[in-house]
C-alpha cells in the first residue's frame, strides 16, 4: 500500500532540499573562479606574448630579406645603414629574440614547441648562413664590378632564388604558428568568457531555483488541503455549465483523492457518449459504442438514432449514384466529341487516341478497335487498327471476316456482345486481343445508318458496369459517323497530296541542284584566295621582324631566326622559359609588361621598348604585342612582333649629345 506524504515529511524535504542547493552554488562559484583565474594568468603571461614576439621574428625575417636585397643591388658602400642593420639582425637582435622565444615556447604544447624550435634553427642555420654568404661575397666596394660574384649573389635573391625560396617557407611555417598561438589566446579567452556567462546564467537560475522552491514548498505545505477541493469545486462548476474538462484531477493518496478518481471516471463516461455523438454527426454509422447499462438513457437513445439515420444515408447514396453515372456519361460523350473533332483528319490517329481514352476512361485493362477494309469489294474484312494493353499500344495484326470469331459475329448481328464466364486461354485464341485472359469481355458495333463500321472490343479483369455498357453503345454511333467522315476525307487528301507532290519534287531537284553548285564554285575561289594573303603575310613578317610567339602562361613557345640572329640567343634555351625573364630585375620594365598581360587577357594590344645587352652591342628592340583568343573568348596565346630600333635610338642619342655641346 502507498505511504502517505505527511506534512512533516514534505517540510524536512523542502528544507533538506534548500540546504543541498545552497552547498552547491557555494561549490560550483569556488570551482568557476579558480577556473577564471588560471585562463586568464595563461593569457597574459603566455599567449599575448608569444603573439607579439612572433610578430617581431616574422617583421625582422622580412627586413632582413629586404636588406639582403639592398646589399646586393642598391648599397655598394661599406658600413652604411642598411648593411648595419642587418649585422646587428644577425649578430644581436635575432638571438635575443631567439631567447626569449625558446623561453616562452616552454609553456607551449610540445608539438608546437618543436615547430618553434625547428623554424628558429633553419633561420639560423639556413636563411642566415645565405645571406651571410652572400655578405662575405659582396664585401667591398670592387666586388661589386666582379660579374662573376654578381652572377653568383643576385639571383639567389631574385624570384625563385634559394634565399627567395627560404624566406617564403619561413614566412609560411611562421604564420601558421602565429595563427595557431592567436587562436589559442582567442580560444582561452573565449573559454573564460564562457565560464564567466555560465556562472552568471547558474546563479541567476539557482536564485531563480531556490525562489520558486521556497514559493512552491509555502504552497504546497500551506495548501495541500485547500488547493484540491478548491479543484474539486471548479471541475463541478465547469460540469454545471455543460462543459467537459480536458484534463484529469490528480489523485493523492487521502480521501481527496478517492473523490477525484470517482470525478475522472464520471467525467471520461460522459466523454465516450460525448464523441460517440459527434462520430454520427460526422456520418462514421459504424464506430464503436457500449451503453453504461439498460438505465443509460442517453446511451440507448444514441444507438437509436444511429440506426435510422445509417437508413437515411444508404437511400441517399444510391440517389447520388444515379446522379453520378449520368454526370459521367455526360462529360465523357462530350471528351470524346472533342477527341473525335480533333483527330478527324487520320485514321490511325483517331483509332489510336479514341481507344487510349476509351481504356482509361471505364477503367479497363486491354482493348482494340477494327475498321472495315473496304478496299477490295470482292474482300472485305474488319482491320485492327489500334490495340492498347495496361497502358500500352499493341503493334498486332489481326482481321476477322464477318461472321468469323467474336469480332464478326458481333458486326453481323449489330447487336453487343457481353461476356461474362470465358473459357480459359477462349480470348487469346479467337478474341484478337492474345496475351492476357481477362474475365469479362465487351464487343460494340461501329453502326451508322445500319451499316457497321467496325467494332470495338474491350476486355476487363473487373465486371464491366451497365451503364458502361450503355456508355459505349452510345459512343459507338459517333465514332461509326467519325470514321465514315475520315475515310471520304483521307481519299480525297491522297488524291489530291500525290498530284501535287510530284510536281513539287521535280522543281526541289532542279532548284537544289543549280544552288549547290553555285556555292561550291564561289567557297574554292574565296579558301584560295585566303590561303594565298595568309602565306604572303606570314613570310613578309618573317623576313622583316623577329617574332616571338608567348602561350597563354606567359611561357614563349617559339622564337624565330631573325631574332636570335640578332641578339645572338639559343632557341632551345629560350623556349619554354618566361618572358618577364629578358628583364628580370627591371621592376619598371617588369610593372609595364604586367600591365601589358592584363590587357592581352581583355584582348588589348601593347607596345614595349626594350634595352637588350650582348657581348658586342647595346640594342634597342620595340615589342609589339597582339593577342590571340580561342572560341570561348579566353587568351590562347600572344604574338610579340620586334623591331629593331638601335640605329633610330642611336641616332636620337647622337643629336641630343649635339645639342649639349652646342650649348656648351
Amino acid at each position: 500500500m502507498k505511504a502517505r506524504f505527511t506534512i512533516t515529511n514534505k517540510l524536512i524535504l523542502g528544507f533538506g532540499v534548500l540546504l543541498f542547493a545552497t552547498l552547491l552554488n557555494g561549490i560550483f562559484t569556488y570551482s568557476t573562479l579558480n577556473e577564471s583565474q588560471e585562463l586568464n594568468n595563461k593569457i597574459l603571461t603566455v599567449y599575448n606574448p608569444s603573439t607579439a614576439k612572433l610578430q617581431d621574428l616574422t617583421s625582422m625575417v622580412n627586413n632582413s630579406y629586404m636588406l639582403t636585397k639592398n646589399w646586393v643591388f642598391i648599397e655598394k658602400q661599406l658600413n652604411t645603414p642598411d648593411k648595419k642593420k642587418l649585422q646587428d639582425i644577425h649578430l644581436q637582435d635575432f638571438p635575443a629574440l631567439k631567447t626569449e622565444i625558446s623561453a616562452l615556447a616552454n609553456y607551449w604544447e610540445p608539438t608546437l614547441k618543436s615547430s618553434i624550435d625547428s623554424l628558429l634553427n633553419t633561420i639560423e642555420t639556413s636563411l642566415f648562413a645565405e645571406q651571410k654568404k652572400i655578405m662575405d661575397l659582396l664585401n667591398s666596394f670592387e666586388s661589386y664590378d666582379d660579374f662573376m660574384i654578381i652572377a653568383e649573389a643576385a639571383p639567389m635573391v631574385e624570384e625563385g632564388g634559394s634565399i627567395t625560396i627560404e624566406i617564403s617557407s619561413c614566412l609560411e611555417s611562421l604564420s601558421k604558428i602565429e595563427k595557431i598561438m592567436d587562436d589559442k589566446a582567442k580560444e582561452t579567452t573565449l573559454e573564460m568568457s564562457e565560464s564567466f556567462r555560465w556562472f552568471q546564467r547558474f546563479i541567476l537560475i539557482a536564485v531563480l531555483l531556490i525562489t520558486l522552491f521556497v514559493i512552491a514548498s509555502a504552497l504546497v505545505t500551506t495548501r495541500s488541503i485547500v488547493f484540491p477541493i478548491l479543484k474539486l469545486k471548479d471541475f463541478l462548476l465547469t460540469m454545471a455549465q455543460g462543459i467537459l474538462p480536458k484534463e484529469k484531477l490528480k489523485t493523492n493518496n487521502d480521501e481527496i483523492g478517492d473523490m477525484s478518481d470517482a470525478m475522472n471516471l464520471y467525467i471520461e463516461n460522459i466523454r465516450k457518449t460525448s464523441e460517440f455523438g459527434v462520430e454520427i454527426g460526422k456520418g462514421n454509422y459504424d464506430s464503436k459504442f457500449e451503453a453504461l447499462g439498460p438505465e443509460d438513457m442517453l446511451g440507448n437513445a444514441l444507438l437509436e438514432m444511429r440506426a435510422n439515420l445509417k437508413k437515411s444515408k444508404e437511400l441517399f447514396e444510391e440517389l447520388a449514384k444515379s446522379d453520378e453515372i449520368r454526370n459521367w456519361i455526360t462529360k465523357g460523350l462530350a471528351d470524346f466529341g472533342d477527341i473525335l473533332r480533333q483527330n478527324s483528319d487520320n485514321m490511325d490517329r483517331l483509332a489510336k487516341n479514341v481507344m487510349n481514352e476509351l481504356i482509361d476512361y471505364i477503367g479497363a485493362n486491354q482493348g482494340a478497335i477494327y475498321i472495315l477494309n473496304e478496299l477490295d469489294e470482292k474482300n472485305k474484312f474488319f482491320e485492327m487498327k489500334s490495340a492498347i494493353a495496361y497502358g500500352r499500344e499493341k503493334f498486332l495484326k489481326k482481321n476477322f471476316e464477318i461472321k468469323e470469331g467474336l469480332v464478326g459475329r458481333c458486326a453481323f448481328e449489330k447487336l453487343p456482345v457481353y461476356l461474362t464466364e470465358i473459357p480459359e486461354n477462349y480470348i487469346q485464341l479467337t478474341s484478337g486481343l492474345g496475351g492476357a485472359e481477362p474475365n469479362y469481355l465487351l464487343l460494340v458495333p461501329l453502326i451508322i445508318d445500319e451499316n457497321v463500321m467496325g467494332v470495338i472490343e474491350v476486355a476487363s479483369f473487373k465486371p464491366i458496369e451497365k451503364h458502361q455498357i450503355e456508355f459505349i453503345t452510345s459512343l459507338g454511333q459517333t465514332i461509326a459517323s467519325t470514321i465514315s467522315n475520315v475515310r471520304i476525307n483521307e481519299q480525297t487528301r491522297y488524291l489530291l497530296d500525290e498530284s501535287k507532290m510530284r510536281g513539287d519534287e521535280l522543281s526541289a531537284q532542279e532548284e537544289e541542284l543549280r544552288q549547290n553548285m553555285e556555292e561550291l564554285q564561289a567557297t574554292q575561289e574565296e579558301a584560295a584566295q585566303r590561303e594565298m594573303e595568309m602565306m604572303n603575310t606570314i613570310d613578309a613578317i618573317n623576313n622583316t621582324l623577329g617574332t616571338i610567339e608567348i602561350d597563354r602562361h606567359g611561357n614563349i613557345s617559339s622564337i624565330n631566326d631573325i631574332f636570335l640572329n640578332r641578339t645572338h640567343l639559343n632557341a632551345s634555351i629560350l623556349i619554354g622559359k618566361s618572358f618577364q625573364e629578358f628583364f628580370a630585375g627591371n621592376e619598371n620594365l617588369e610593372a609595364a609588361f604586367s600591365q601589358i598581360w592584363s590587357g592581352l587577357h581583355a584582348g588589348e594590344s601593347g607596345t614595349l621598348i626594350v634595352n637588350f645587352i650582348t657581348p658586342d652591342a647595346e640594342l634597342w628592340f620595340k615589342h609589339t604585342f597582339t593577342p590571340f583568343k580561342n572560341k570561348a573568348g579566353e587568351l590562347n596565346k600572344v604574338i610579340d612582333l620586334v623591331l629593331d630600333i638601335t640605329t633610330q635610338r642611336n641616332l636620337e642619342k647622337e643629336v641630343e649629345d649635339y645639342r649639349l655641346n652646342s650649348n656648351l
